[in-house]
């Protein structure tokens, strides 16, 4: 078949090359794609071993999602421990503070307790002179 372009052709002679011109784009399309497709082959070892590999790999990926979930829950714990480390180190804090009012309470109070002992003292000293002396002078009114 001999396909020339100009002069008077037909519509006839035109679909005849559109068709023609359509086979040829086809058979190159197959060709090309039977061409560049692989056939690839294994042996029986390597297609066992290929498949160890894949099911290891699965195991893998999971193991590292769980890992990664482990290290997300690590990071919340650990998170939550130094807010309880700060909530710890405040409560120190309070403490201390309220040892120290307890400790200027106890001093004033201390202080208070001494100096109702002292007076108490002078006081029991003073009664007893007091009752000394007037039983003195009544003995002495009595005998005289």
């Amino acid at each position: 078949m001999m396909v020339c372009f100009g002069g008077g052709r037909s519509s006839k002679d035109w679909i005849i090359v559109l068709v023609w011109l359509l086979v040829v784009l086809f058979a190159f399309v197959f060709f090309v794609s039977v061409g560049y497709s692989a056939e690839v082959c294994f042996s029986e070892s390597d297609a066992r071993r290929l498949v160890v590999e894949l099911e290891q790999k699965r195991i893998l990926e999971q193991e590292v999602k769980e890992y990664e979930a482990l290290i997300e829950n690590l990071k919340k714990q650990n998170e939550l421990l130094r807010q309880e480390v700060q909530l710890l180190k405040e409560q120190v804090q309070l403490l201390n503070e309220q040892k120290e009012i307890y400790k200027v309470l106890a001093d004033e109070k201390d202080r208070e307790i001494r100096r109702q002992r002292a007076v108490g003292f002078f006081e029991r000293v003073k009664s007893f002179l007091m009752g000394a002396g007037m039983g003195a002078v009544i003995t002495v009114l009595i005998l005289h």
